[in-house]
């Protein structure tokens, strides 16, 4: 389910995943806190990088998953670099709306909106390391062993568990409202999309109970317990880590200029 399919063919996915956590957290905050164009594009390409050679996972994989919030991205820093601007400011280019506003782009604008899309992407690239490396049941399990409240944990592997339990319920309305000749227009369109709503709500509710009553039957008193697993050793993750931060604090430095 998600990315949990290539987690569990990662060569990290039997190293201890604390280290992978503290990694990525420590990673994702440096490259958050800089507000540094190279410090969120180097954060990219070196999490891409460790992703392949130390995961295993092929170049192909992550650009699939990188293409996903990448319009996401395009979108939200479009609105940061179109602002509205005044006779005054003097834009790389500008044009009217409607006659009275003026928008247009201006340095200040294009170099905000590029540090948001090089951090986000940066932070994105951080979470992907985790996630592609990490299957969620261990995720989870390391949650606990940091004492995280069990109750977030367990709503965290109902949560998704169900996202997918009702992704493939509405895949299996749609393609039988489609084999009776649904979606023919935009009228029916919408009637299909209501219906198959409408069943996608009453079918988790049957399933949360069903899930419910499994659990009762099984001694649950109100907390899922697990074994724990035997885990690789991953103090070479914290090496790495350092290696990273201190990537990321250089570039920093350098572009700040006070390494000159």
């Amino acid at each position: 389910m998600g990315t949990d399919r290539y987690a569990y063919s990662s060569r990290l996915k039997e190293v201890d995943p604390i280290p992978k956590l503290w990694f990525s957290l420590a990673v994702l905050l440096v490259c958050l806190f800089s507000e540094s164009i190279s410090v969120g594009l180097v954060t990219a390409l070196v999490m891409g990088a460790l992703t392949v050679g130390l995961g295993g996972q092929r170049p192909k994989t992550v650009l699939h998953f990188l293409k996903i919030p990448l319009a996401f991205l395009i979108i939200g820093c479009a609105t940061v670099v179109l602002r509205p601007v005044s006779e005054e400011t003097e834009a790389l280019c500008a044009f009217r709306l409607l006659g009275r506003f003026r928008w247009g782009i201006t340095v200040g604008y294009l170099r905000m909106g590029l540090m948001v899309f090089c951090k986000a992407l940066g932070a994105i690239s951080a979470m992907y390391f985790l996630s592609l490396n990490t299957p969620v049941t261990d995720l989870t399990m390391a949650l606990e062993r940091l004492h995280v409240p069990r109750l977030l944990v367990e709503l965290m592997e109902l949560i998704y568990r169900f996202i997918f339990v009702l992704m493939d319920t509405a895949g299996r309305i749609r393609v039988a409202q489609e084999s009776r000749l649904g979606y023919q227009g935009f009228r029916q369109s919408l009637e299909c999309v209501g219906t198959m709503l409408s069943l996608v709500f009453l079918r988790a509710w049957r399933q949360g109970d069903r899930v419910y009553a499994a659990l009762e039957a099984r001694g649950y008193t109100g907390s899922l317990v697990t074994l724990p697993m035997e885990y690789q050793n991953g103090k070479k993750l914290y090496f790495w880590g350092i290696g990273v931060v201190a990537l990321q604090l250089l570039v920093f430095f350098a572009e700040s200029g006070v390494l000159k």
